[in-house]
């Protein structure tokens, strides 16, 4: 008679997030960029309730706030590492804002992208001289924030599916939030 009304909150949720999915894959937008969804499941909730557009803002329930920017194409430079001739270099960035009452370890943040139709993980591109591929290191005190840019490799036709997975701690209580579309 208690797990009710998480239950129905958590299938409402996902229900929304799976309309507001929905319409980004058909093309369809409100013209509002940047929209707050926030987590009320734990690792138990399903992947659809985790799931955002770009630009959309995870809010975890400790106050962690996570934004992941729309990936745009860019051409790596001479001196980039994993990038390889025939692919697709895309870019974004990823805002962390620390609205909890404790310091947030940023060294375990991972993020990874998938593309295409089957999913394919992307390499991620290190290029210092093109200002991307530099983690995020050290802690967010509260109130505190931070941006990474990050960079991945995608093969031959998988712009148009992009899936990427921010994990921000390792060890943490917090899960795993996506953002799809595809690339600007």
């Amino acid at each position: 008679m208690g797990t009710r009304a998480p239950l129905r909150a958590a299938v409402a949720f996902a229900a929304a997030a799976a309309v507001a999915t929905a319409g980004a894959a058909c093309g369809g937008s409100s013209g509002k960029a940047g929209a707050t969804i926030t987590l009320s499941g734990g690792p138990s909730a399903s992947p659809q309730s985790r799931t955002a557009s770009f630009g959309d803002t995870y809010a975890y329930r400790d106050g962690l706030r996570v934004t992941v920017t729309q990936p745009v194409k860019f051409t790596p430079s001479g001196t980039a590492l994993g990038h390889e001739a025939g692919n697709q270099a895309v870019k974004l960035t990823v805002a962390l804002a620390n609205g909890g009452r404790n310091p947030l370890d940023t060294s375990g943040v991972l993020v990874t992208l998938e593309s295409g139709a089957k999913a394919d993980r992307a390499q991620q591109i290190f290029d210092s001289a093109s200002g991307v591929g530099t983690p995020f290191t050290g802690s967010l005190e509260p109130n505190g924030s931070g941006k990474a840019t990050v960079a991945f490799d995608v093969p031959p036709g998988g712009l148009g599916r992009l899936d990427v997975a921010v994990r921000p701690g390792f060890g943490q209580e917090r899960e795993t939030a996506h953002w799809t579309g595809s690339a600007g």
